[in-house]
Formats: C-alpha cells, structure tokens, sequence
C-alpha cells in the first residue's frame, strides 16, 4: 500500500469518527430516532464474521435515517488497526476507539459483536447480531437476523418492548 493510501485511509478515518462521549445521545443526528451500536474487535473471528450481516443491515436501513455506529473497546485498538478493520471489511459507519471502556461500562456490553439498538433514546435490544453463532465454535446458517428484523419492524412502525438475547463472541 502506497503512503499517499494510507494517509487518505488515516484522514477518512479520523474525520468519520467522533468520541464516544456520542453514546449519551445528546448529539443525534437530526430526524434519527434510530441508533445501532455494535461492540466489535479487530482480532476476534466472531466478530470479523458478523461484519457480513452487519454491513447488510446498513445497506439495507442507513438511508431511512437509522444511525450505525462501531465501538472497539479493546486496549489494543488504536485508530489504525481501526481503519484498517474497517476497510478489510467494508465497514462504511463510523468506527469509533472505546480503548478506555467507557461504552462497556455504560451499556454492560460483554462480548465482541453484541449489539444495542435505540429506539427514541429508549434501549429496545440487546443481544446477537444473528443466530449463527448458537456457541462458542459451533457456527451454522442463520434462522434469524435479529438486527435486521428489529430494525424492519421499527421502521413500520411496531411498537416494540425491551427485547434481549445472549451475544456469542469473544469476551471483552
């Protein structure tokens, strides 16, 4: 990779982010009432595997003004293994170092890929992304897209109570 890629990766990178102090909510962007937080790192493979659904759910719901935004609280990310992550996996939503837990300890957030879905500032779910991973290294085809259904459903509008699910991933 040239230098000149690399510094526009880098420039991308830190003029997409901003600072995790965007999880309390005071600075929604205007008409969102939906947000997606998803805990993800660079090194584990559960995680890695979720960015397919994951980026499916953004393709699909990130123009009807639903917010997606990527935390990776683990010591060992730094912005460049950040945007690396990103690009090698075409994470197209804000990627943002949580390094100092601050989204781990306000959310309870325990496992690499977890995800927290917002509704009008009110938590609706919490859980896996989808059922693939049923267990640890016992992975087989999704029967159901959590993340994507939920996010359907909030847009035709049902009224949904606070649902949640255990995420399968690597512990933080």
């Amino acid at each position: 990779m040239k230098l000149e890629q690399i510094i526009i990766i880098v420039f991308i990178f830190f003029i997409s982010c901003e600072g995790v102090d965007s999880i309390v909510d005071e600075n929604i962007e205007e008409n969102s009432l939906i947000e997606v937080y998803v805990v993800l790192s660079e090194t584990c493979p559960i995680a890695q595997y979720m960015t397919l659904p994951i980026n499916e759910s953004y393709d699909a719901f990130a123009s009807k003004s639903v917010v997606f935004r990527a935390y990776f609280p683990s010591i060992l990310s730094n912005s460049t293994s950040i945007a690396s992550f990103a690009e090698k996996y075409s994470i197209l939503f804000n990627c943002i170092d949580d390094n100092n837990g601050e989204l781990v300890s306000l959310l309870g957030a325990t496992v690499y890929s977890e995800v927290f879905i917002k509704y009008n500032n009110n938590l609706v779910y919490r859980g896996m992304v989808d059922d693939s991973y049923t267990a640890l290294g016992q992975w087989s085809p999704a029967n159901n897209n959590y993340l994507y259904d939920i996010l359907e459903l909030l847009l035709q509008g049902e009224d949904l109570e606070y649902y949640e699910n255990e995420a399968i991933g690597c512990f933080i």
